[in-house]
């Protein structure tokens, strides 16, 4: 089949994500984590187990529109770990949990390859899903029924339905090929008319899917901005990479690296990740939450200032070390930010919120990079290095940017302001200022 075809797949998983990330982390307040988190794994399963089985593509697209439900099972984990753990405790499960998601993509990463060749495509999706399987058992023959571990309230079905459209309007922005043009301008300006409506309902809600007076608060607010900018910084570093080491040699700095070779040097960035995600959460009990949001998006800035410079193999490995480094950092800082600031019954929405800020900029930066090297590519269809350069320099400013917003964030502290919210009367009192 065409590219253009086969990229449904993968647009019904983004679309089952971002419908699915923020209505999980509410369920999960209102309903409890554990039924969210069966139920969310009960339809990743089935969702594997289509695209495993799948004969027709049409089938696999569903199966993989099913399986997409999986990625919202990270707002709902938080959920778990704020309702179980102390503020301290959290730190270190947080990062504990980042390694885990960095680790299962370096296994994706390396082994979906060998096994789809060596067994067969269905074993590909039949083997995750198999320990998906397995996990869910063992958290539910794990985990007791707490009745009491229940946030409370009601659902916002309207509000999540207008969350849901301004974001599928928005991602559709994002996939689309030039923003400029005036399919693109339209929608853009309709997310803006969706996320005005959705907005203007959200602060006449009694108990709304987002409470924006939350989210008006200094320590989430910077946790989003830090979000897209790890998201928007780490995106443009890891498109960048593989497309420098794959360039022709005749383009004066280009590896003609293939595909596995890339896959190997890339998971020098993910095992920097996934010890940092362990170190950063341990870090956070003695130096702080913020002193890690700041490091975090500190390397993610010097990995960008590395990348401008000229492509030898060793500056490689640095700007993957680097930028695993600072996007684990700064994934651990600012999902304990958004947990520990939020109300009992809000962690999971603001969690949610956060994740799809980091996926919004990463597709920012991914689609920006690519749109960089496309307008500099010569005649003979080489890239130019100053192409890489102007887009590992771009990302280095926005970098920057969320090096200041991390700098002047306010410390964790005991405080006394309640949210305004009618929904988060009867929840704790954030543990950020």
């Amino acid at each position: 089949m065409t590219a253009d075809v086969g990229a449904l797949a993968s647009v019904a998983l983004t679309l089952s994500t971002v419908l699915v990330t923020p209505m999980a982390g509410r369920i999960a307040d209102v309903y409890g984590a554990r039924p969210t988190l069966l139920a969310i794994t009960t339809i990743a399963v089935l969702g594997g187990s289509v695209s495993a089985l799948a004969t027709i593509f049409p089938l696999f697209v569903l199966g993989q529109f099913l399986q997409g439900f999986g990625l919202g099972l990270l707002p709902v984990s938080v959920v778990v770990l704020r309702r179980t753990l102390s503020s301290e405790q959290l730190k270190t499960a947080t990062g504990l949990l980042g390694a885990v998601v960095v680790a299962g993509g370096v296994l994706g990463v390396v082994l979906a390859g060998p096994v789809a060749e060596n067994i067969s495509r269905t074993a590909m999706y039949a083997v995750p899903t198999a320990f998906v399987l397995l996990g869910a058992l063992a958290f539910a023959v794990s985990t007791p029924r707490d009745h009491n571990s229940n946030g409370g309230g009601r659902l916002d079905w309207p509000g999540a339905a207008g969350l849901a459209l301004g974001l599928l309007t928005l991602t559709a922005w994002l996939a689309s090929d030039g923003w400029s043009a005036p399919t693109s301008m339209l929608l853009v300006l309709a997310a803006a008319a969706v996320f005005s409506i959705w907005a203007r309902y959200q602060s006449r809600t009694h108990e709304p899917m987002v409470d924006l007076t939350m989210m008006r608060h200094r320590s989430m607010w910077n946790a989003v901005v830090i979000g897209v900018v790890f998201g928007f910084t780490y995106g443009a570093v890891v498109y960048l990479l593989p497309q420098q080491l794959a360039a022709p040699p005749e383009s004066g700095f280009g590896r003609g690296a293939s595909t596995s070779a890339i896959g190997i040097l890339l998971c020098l960035g993910y095992g920097a990740a996934v010890i940092a995600s362990v170190i950063s959460g341990k870090l956070a009990q003695r130096v702080g939450t913020k002193a890690i949001a700041v490091a975090g998006v500190a390397f993610l800035g010097l990995s960008g200032a590395v990348g401008v410079l000229a492509p030898t193999m060793w500056q490689i490995v640095v700007v993957l070390i680097l930028a695993g480094t600072g996007v684990a950092a700064a994934s651990t800082a600012v999902f304990v930010i958004s947990a520990d600031s939020a109300p009992a019954d809000r962690v999971g929405v603001t969690t949610a919120i956060v994740t799809i800020a980091r996926s919004l900029g990463s597709a920012v930066g991914t689609q920006l990079a690519a749109g960089i090297i496309a307008s500099a590519t010569s005649s003979g269809g080489l890239p130019q290095h100053s192409a890489f350069a102007t887009a590992f320099g771009v990302a280095t400013i926005v970098a920057i940017v969320g090096l200041v917003v991390a700098v002047t964030m306010p410390k964790p502290a005991s405080t006394d302001v309640q949210w305004s919210s009618s929904s988060s009367s009867k929840s704790a009192t954030p543990r950020f200022q």
